[in-house]
C-alpha cells in the first residue's frame, strides 16, 4: 500500500505526533486537563506502529474511563475536557489544511481530530452514563469508583494491620505452624 520512504514518512510522523501528545498528557497529569485520557491518545496514536504501545494504550485507556466517569461528576472538569476536545479537532483541521505547519498531512491532521474525537465521546459517555444512573436513583460511575477505591484502601490497611500483628515477612505457612509457641512476647510479661 505505501510505498518504503512513504511507509517511513508515516512512521516518523506518528511517532513525532503519538510522544507530542504523550508528553502534553504528561504534562496535563500535574496540569489542569484531562491528562490520562491524553496519555491515552498518545499511545493510541503510537499504537498505530509500535505494538508495545497497544498494551499500554488498553491500561492507560481503562484509567482515562475511570477519570472521565470522575470528571462528568464535575461540570468544571467536564467543560474543560469538552473545550479540549473541540480544540483538538479544530487543530487537526488546521493540520490538515494548512501546509506550512511542521509534518502537515491528512495523516496528521486526521490523527489529531481523531484524538479529539475520542476525548469527546468519552467525555459524552461518560456524563451520559452519569445522567442515566442519577435518573434511577443509582451510583454513578465515579461513585462505583470511589466505592472501589475505598474497598481497596480499606482491605490494604487491613492487610496492613495483619502484618504488623502477625511477624512482618514471615509466610503465612510458617506463621500457622508455629501457633502459640512461636508467639512473640514483651520481655517481663507472662507467656
Amino acid at each position: 500500500m505505501f510505498s518504503g520512504s512513504a511507509r517511513l514518512l508515516r512512521r516518523i510522523v506518528l511517532t513525532v505526533l503519538g510522544v507530542a501528545i504523550l508528553g502534553i498528557g504528561i504534562a496535563m497529569l500535574v496540569l489542569p486537563g484531562p491528562g490520562f485520557l491524553v496519555v491515552a491518545l498518545g499511545f493510541f496514536v503510537l499504537s498505530l506502529e509500535y505494538d508495545w504501545a497497544r498494551e499500554r494504550f488498553e491500561r492507560a485507556r481503562q484509567k482515562a474511563a475511570d477519570l472521565a466517569d470522575q470528571a462528568a461528576a464535575r461540570p468544571l472538569y467536564s467543560m474543560f475536557t469538552i473545550f479540549f476536545g473541540v480544540a483538538m479537532v479544530a487543530a487537526g483541521i488546521l493540520w490538515i489544511v494548512d501546509d506550512a505547519l511542521p509534518a502537515s498531512s491528512p495523516w496528521s491532521g486526521g490523527s489529531i481530530i481523531f484524538s479529539g474525537l475520542v476525548v469527546l465521546s468519552t467525555m459524552i459517555v461518560s456524563m451520559e452514563q452519569a445522567r442515566q444512573a442519577r435518573r434511577r436513583g443509582q451510583p454513578t460511575p465515579a461513585e462505583l469508583i470511589e466505592r472501589r477505591e475505598q474497598a481497596e484502601h480499606r482491605e490494604r490497611d487491613r492487610d496492613q494491620d495483619e502484618e504488623r500483628h502477625t511477624g512482618r515477612g514471615r509466610p503465612a505457612q510458617e506463621k500457622e505452624e508455629e501457633g502459640d509457641e512461636g508467639r512473640v512476647t514483651a520481655p517481663g510479661s507472662p507467656g
